[in-house]
């Protein structure tokens, strides 16, 4: 009976592939914080490796790296207000959403942002309201890709 050639030739290209595959692990910083170190080690709110939003932040302002600058919990009614959050682990291609909810409840505006670099940094998102806000507790729904992320509230007094 005559033996096939093929398996170790077959197992030796497959190998051959997969080593290489096994060697990069990267982790890029696309958004670090200027003049601050990364964030202390958090648990996560997804699966280990998977993107996640952390710490989301209320602000009057942002600064240039989208890190809440003078944050706040009450605002004007001419106000522009600031959301800024952590984000980890994203991949290019994510997609980060706020809404923003008004005392009533209902849905007032929303925005979104798509990740062009993979990574960490801070996100941010504002709004306001030509007409002057009303007075009353608001709240901001964070999502990643489309799933519930975490939420912060802000008064307009």
């Amino acid at each position: 009976m005559r033996k096939a050639a093929y398996p170790p030739l077959v197992a030796a290209v497959v190998l051959a592939l997969a080593v290489p595959a096994c060697k990069y692990k990267t982790e890029t910083a696309a958004y670090p914080a200027a003049g601050s170190e990364a964030p202390a080690a958090e648990q996560p709110t997804s699966p280990a490796g998977g993107a996640r939003i952390e710490r989301i932040t209320v602000a009057k302002a942002v600064n240039s790296d989208a890190s809440p600058g003078e944050t706040a919990a009450s605002f004007g009614k001419n106000d522009t207000v600031y959301v800024s959050m952590w984000t980890a682990n994203t991949p290019v291609g994510t997609e980060i959403t706020a809404r923003w909810y008004g005392p009533d409840g209902q849905q007032v505006t929303e925005d979104k942002k798509v990740t062009d670099r993979a990574g960490e940094g801070y996100t941010s998102f504002h709004a306001a309201n030509a007409n002057g806000w009303s007075a009353g507790t608001y709240r901001v729904e964070i999502l990643l890709n489309g799933a519930p992320a975490g939420s912060t509230t802000f008064t307009i007094s």
